[in-house]
């Protein structure tokens, strides 16, 4: 499945950054968007971006272009409430982007708990629970799933290890849903550093060196980035790079694949759902 006129998609994190950016893109396309987060006002002025795209497009929808749902996606009986809502607007989901998460903030990590805890529910456990609502949604006609993980799921951070560790653990189980089938293609994007909201607690001295000395992701190449996965059916369990100063790639490299596979005594490869 690729996108396409008339499909609706899931956003959680998506009143801002990559996931407000992913919504008015889709929307270019005609794809009408539920968009999740706890910023109310922020929430509804993605949903006035995505309707303005629509009124610029021929295709008049029978369905609303975009609803704002508040859900605190760490929470499963909202999300759960969410994923329903969508239904009963759309009909059907087509695509679910796992975009909301956060850094660490409090340090040191080990003497706040609260704090890393939070990240790991956020960052991961919400996006696990997002993935696996939306396979169940999708089951019985296919759906493209993309998970935001980041640069450091394979970068180590000796700032913020727990945020690491959070989208590390986002690449690898996307990775692991290569063979998920049923029509559905689970991938992630791993970009390097994007200005989004979820730097205003960043000082502005690492903030301007990370423009000067290392470079900033332009949004408009996560959002290619973003399509190209949509728009490749071969892309499924992959997880693309995007760094500022290099083209798009997909990680890990072939070579580093094929250098890490698990090979069984009699020396054929051993391979997902394999247990002879």
């Amino acid at each position: 499945m690729t996108v396409e006129q008339g499909q609706s998609a899931f956003i959680t994190g998506g009143a801002s950054g990559i996931g407000r950016a992913l919504a008015v893109a889709l929307a270019c396309r005609g794809v009408h968007v539920t968009i999740l987060d706890l910023n109310s006002d922020q929430g509804e002025e993605a949903v006035r971006l995505v309707e303005e795209e629509h009124a610029r497009l021929s295709y008049k929808p029978s369905s609303p272009s975009a609803i704002f749902i508040r859900c605190d996606v760490t929470k499963s009986d909202e999300l759960a409430a969410a994923f329903t809502r969508h239904h009963d607007v759309f009909g059907r989901l087509h695509i679910c982007i796992n975009s909301a998460g956060i850094l660490t903030g409090a340090q040191p990590f080990h003497e706040h708990e609260e704090a890393w805890r939070k990240v790991i529910d956020l960052n991961l456990v919400a996006v696990i629970n997002g993935t696996c609502k939306a396979i169940q949604a999708m089951k019985d006609h296919g759906g493209l799933i993309l998970n935001i993980s980041s640069v450091y799921a394979y970068v180590p951070s000796l700032n913020d290890p727990i945020y690491a560790t959070s989208k590390a653990g986002v690449a690898m189980f996307t990775r692991s849903l290569a063979t998920v089938g049923m029509g559905i293609r689970v991938n992630a994007l791993c970009p390097e550093f994007v200005e989004t909201p979820l730097f205003s607690g960043v000082p502005s001295f690492f903030l301007d060196y990370l423009r000067d000395k290392v470079g900033l992701v332009e949004m408009e190449k996560v959002v290619a980035a973003a399509f190209s996965i949509f728009d490749d059916e071969n892309k499924v369990g992959e997880c693309l790079s995007v760094p500022a100063n290099r083209p798009t790639e997909v990680w890990p490299d072939e070579e580093s694949k094929r250098k890490n596979q698990i090979f069984k005594k009699d020396g054929s490869i051993f391979a997902a759902g394999d247990f002879d």
